[in-house]
């Protein structure tokens, strides 16, 4: 998303309205934690209260899209590598590793597609980073010489798992599902 071709979006015009944004990595990782358990009808009202210096009382569809395109970039389906809250130490201390950037200190000021940018770019002996390996790292198939592998594998992946927000669950629950009918 960060180009150092253009400078980083701070405002959005929409239905020949602009609207300021308030797009600091804590607005947003703030945003994902209060729309975790939220249905969908409820959840563009509260990402725009996040996103949105002051945005409109009824806003229109076209107005959260055109936000959410220009802050977020699609993701790939998959499984989940990580999770802001839940990692949040992780990548605090990975920043501060890496780049001797205190976040705290960043708070309010650090743009989203920055501190994305930072966190896509972290290297590998980082712990987060080291972290995350363990959790995508797939186990490997049994042969005679890789028990041991395997077993210390199974018993990283148990103890670094993601603990599943209620939504996932419920997702998870309704794949199994479908598989079976």
């Amino acid at each position: 998303m960060v180009s150092i071709f253009t400078p980083l979006p701070y405002e959005i015009a929409v239905d020949g309205r602009k609207y300021r944004l308030t797009p600091a990595f804590d607005n947003v990782l703030s945003m994902y934690k209060a729309i975790e358990n939220l249905d969908e009808w409820d959840r563009p009202e509260v990402m725009l209260h996040y996103l949105m210096d002051k945005p409109p009382k009824k806003p229109s569809v076209a107005l959260l899209k055109s936000v959410l395109d220009i802050l977020f970039k699609p993701t790939k389906g998959g499984e989940k590598s990580f999770d802001y809250v839940q990692d949040s130490e992780l990548i605090y201390a990975a920043f501060y590793q890496a780049y001797g950037i205190d976040l705290i200190e960043e708070q309010g000021k650090m743009h989203w597609w920055k501190f994305s940018s930072l966190l896509n770019g972290l290297p590998s002996d980082t712990r987060f980073s080291e972290i995350v390996s363990i959790r995508t790292r797939p186990i490997p198939a049994p042969t005679k010489y890789n028990e041991q592998e395997r077993q210390n594998l199974i018993k990283l992946k148990q103890e670094y798992a993601l603990k599943l927000t209620s939504k996932e669950r419920e997702e998870q629950l309704q794949n199994s599902l479908r598989q079976v009918v």
